[in-house]
């Protein structure tokens, strides 16, 4: 799995070069902002290559904090609204640079392939917008789609379930979860 996160971190990169200019142009219709997790307090299931990514992160924090997420992803329930374990009290996201791809697009107006007709963004976001830019929001995701499907096909990662991301951040970490140079 590890050889697989450099191409994941090219989409990614996609992503936030895509959340970017929507973010700049509606900043007023955006609440977004450090310590705001309302968005956090859902069941985010991720693929196992982002727990992978997750696990990076968690790998690279202070003892302390890494006590602290795995402590909160033990008892974090899917069924509570529970914050996501890697928030810290204030709110904050403590692998932010390792956080998956749901989590970098979040807050936007969202579309799914799959719902084609339906498009979403958090409850603080987008209140009193009319009408969109479809180029600028919407087409981008397709975009990211596609690529989703290349990077599943290039890692030959199959289509298995996502799971809750507090199962990736309990499981016991080794060797290839710390980052080499070669990344």
């Amino acid at each position: 799995m590890k050889n697989a996160l450099p191409r994941l971190r090219v989409h990614l990169q996609l992503i936030d070069d895509g959340v970017a200019p929507v973010v700049a142009r509606y900043a007023a219709h955006i609440q977004c902002r450090a310590g705001c997790s309302e968005c956090c307090h859902q069941t985010f299931r991720v693929a196992e290559i982002e727990g992978a990514l997750l696990r990076q992160g968690l790998a690279q924090a202070t003892p302390e904090t890494r006590a602290d997420i795995v402590a909160r992803a033990r008892t974090w329930s899917p069924d509570s609204r529970s914050p996501c374990p890697v928030l810290s009290s204030a709110g904050h996201c403590r692998p932010y640079e390792h956080r998956p791809r749901i989590c970098r697009k979040y807050g936007i107006p969202l579309w799914h392939p799959d719902r084609p007709d339906e498009v979403t963004t958090c409850d603080l976001n987008f209140r009193g917008v009319a009408d969109i830019d479809p180029e600028l929001v919407l087409d981008p995701q397709a975009v990211w789609a596609q690529d989703r499907i290349r990077l599943r096909d290039e890692l030959a990662l199959g289509k298995a379930q996502p799971v809750p991301i507090a199962e990736y951040l309990t499981q016991e970490l080794t060797q290839q979860d710390t980052p080499s140079c070669i990344e």
